[in-house]
């Protein structure tokens, strides 16, 4: 069994993670034909893999995955945020997320041996954020899809089809 410092540090990753789940649903199908699209569309095929991988692990340690309703709250106004505050938002996002990177980084060598492969993989696609968002913020839309096509290959999968408005296509996941 996990220790009680790892499961309180893993509840909120995995409130973390229904956060931006919601955020970035809400923000891809509000920015669709927007140049920002292709970052929130593709951390929105990325939070898709997490929350298959997170509930899993949460159901094995114990712990609900449902996100609260301050989490609920709290996703609804940030993906509320105008197109021109866009740049500033993930600007301030990527900041966060770079320190929360090392807080995860902690979080993996007090966590269970035994789930290494996991905890591995929850540094890695907070790395991937941060690759992403960088992209993003160099106005280098055209790659980030490329860039998570790399990650979401090397653990088995194919790229989600998770579509919104017009565009939307069955989801192979």
């Amino acid at each position: 069994m996990p220790s009680k410092a790892f499961l309180k540090g893993f509840r909120h990753e995995l409130a973390n993670r229904s956060f931006a789940l919601i955020t970035v649903r809400r923000m891809a199908g509000r920015l669709e034909g927007d140049a920002w699209f292709a970052f929130w569309k593709t951390y929105w095929d990325l939070e898709v893999l997490n929350a298959r991988r997170y509930e899993a692990a949460a159901l094995i340690w114990g712990l609900d995955p449902a996100p609260g309703i301050a989490t609920r709250l709290k996703a609804r106004l940030v993906s509320s945020v105008p197109r021109f505050l866009m740049r500033s938002l993930v600007a301030y996002v990527h900041r966060e997320t770079i320190a929360y990177a090392g807080w995860l980084r902690d979080l993996r060598k007090v966590g269970p041996t035994r789930a290494s492969t996991f905890l591995d993989y929850m540094v890695e696609q907070e790395d991937l954020q941060i690759e992403l968002m960088r992209l993003a913020l160099e106005g280098r839309h055209g790659e980030i899809a490329a860039r998570a096509e790399d990650f979401f290959l090397r653990y088995g999968r194919a790229v989600p089809r998770v579509g919104f408005g017009e565009r939307a296509v069955a989801s192979g996941n």
